[in-house]
């Protein structure tokens, strides 16, 4: 049965030290079982008087409006894989490239880590992603597919609006939540959903 993931980031890939870079760079993928709307989002919305159209970021929202979101979407069945990367210790060979080059990287590394047996022939969704973006992407999943002689994972790759996609709000809300935890500002957010993490890459390794 094909799953659907979310793919958002946090952060920025570029060497951390220039000007409003950031110390750590997180991708977060989520895996739904179905594209649905997100009725837990919309509750939270209502608690707050919101807007209807009002984008959750996990940078963006109040204190209290994100225990409100991370409390109601636990009972939502996803499962979350995410990498977070360290840029203060990243290796120099690591670092080079530009930042899109080391995003795509990043995803396509993160995915394979994953058994053919959870991620095969399924969907994902990008934020923000544009069409040489995904072409790229697509070309490096089918190398890495035939080298490692498995299964491709996505049949298909398309980009996204969070604007307009709930699911690409929630996985924005757990990349923020991630960084925060991996950079040691804080673990509230993160303690919510870390029972539904089932890979969290620390580039580098066991590196907090």
């Amino acid at each position: 049965m094909t799953q659907y993931h979310f793919l958002d980031d946090s952060g920025d890939p570029g060497l951390e030290g220039r000007p409003g870079s950031s110390s750590h760079f997180v991708l977060a993928m989520v895996q739904l079982p179905q594209r649905a709307s997100l009725p837990e989002l919309e509750s939270v919305r209502r608690m707050f008087h919101l807007p209807a159209a009002f984008e959750f970021k996990y940078y963006r929202t109040k204190p209290r409006q994100k225990l409100a979101f991370f409390e109601p979407v636990s009972d939502v069945p996803f499962r979350i894989r995410a990498v977070a990367v360290h840029k203060t210790k990243l290796d120099r060979g690591l670092s080079a490239g530009s930042g899109a080059d080391l995003t795509i990287k990043f995803i396509v590394s993160l995915t394979m880590r994953s058994s053919e047996l959870d991620i095969a022939n399924d969907y994902l969704v990008v934020d923000g992603a544009t069409r040489a973006f995904l072409q790229t992407l697509r070309i490096r999943f089918s190398y890495e597919s035939r080298r490692l002689g498995r299964v491709r994972p996505f049949e298909t790759i398309v980009g996204g609006r969070s604007s307009s996609n709930e699911e690409l709000q929630l996985a924005d809300m757990i990349a923020g939540a991630v960084r925060q935890y991996a950079s040691g500002e804080d673990t509230t957010c993160y303690r919510m959903f870390a029972g539904k993490i089932v890979d969290l890459w620390q580039i580098p390794e066991n590196i907090k």
